[in-house]
């Protein structure tokens, strides 16, 4: 529920409700960590507490939506299976994204990525095989 404070007679300021506050200090910490040590861990945490479409803004100024995220993610740690997948499924289809190590890949390059990091992950098997047609391989590492 919601506490309102009285400031003045005709006038109401609403504060966040407990739990609105505890995510908002969540953001903060995610936000914190991946300025001060570019965490990988972070920028995935941070990216699933946001909705699609939402946007943080960084120490640094800049403003990330969540499949910025995730190839700050990527960045941070260029074996992050989770960051792959993820970035994978939030992907148009017809959409590419633009690495920091200059590569442009689409969602079956990303799942090819996600393999390369985990060579055990049967979903990043699975929606690659959904994103192939008929005939067509794909070649892993």
């Amino acid at each position: 529920h919601t506490h309102t404070h009285t400031t003045h007679p005709h006038t109401h300021t609403t504060l966040p409700t407990t739990a609105a506050a505890a995510a908002m200090d969540e953001i903060q910490r995610c936000v914190d960590a991946i300025c001060n040590e570019s965490s990988s861990d972070a920028c995935m945490e941070l990216c699933q507490m946001l909705a699609r479409g939402e946007t943080v803004q960084l120490h640094d100024g800049r403003v990330l939506d969540n499949k910025q995220l995730l190839v700050e993610a990527i960045r941070s740690n260029p074996n992050n299976s989770s960051a792959y997948f993820n970035l994978g499924l939030v992907l148009g289809a017809c959409e590419r994204v633009r690495l920091h190590d200059g590569r442009v890949l689409n969602k079956k390059q990303l799942f090819v990525e996600t393999i390369r990091c985990n060579v055990d992950d049967g979903d990043a098997y699975k929606n690659l095989s959904l994103l192939l047609v008929p005939g067509e391989t794909v070649q892993l590492h």
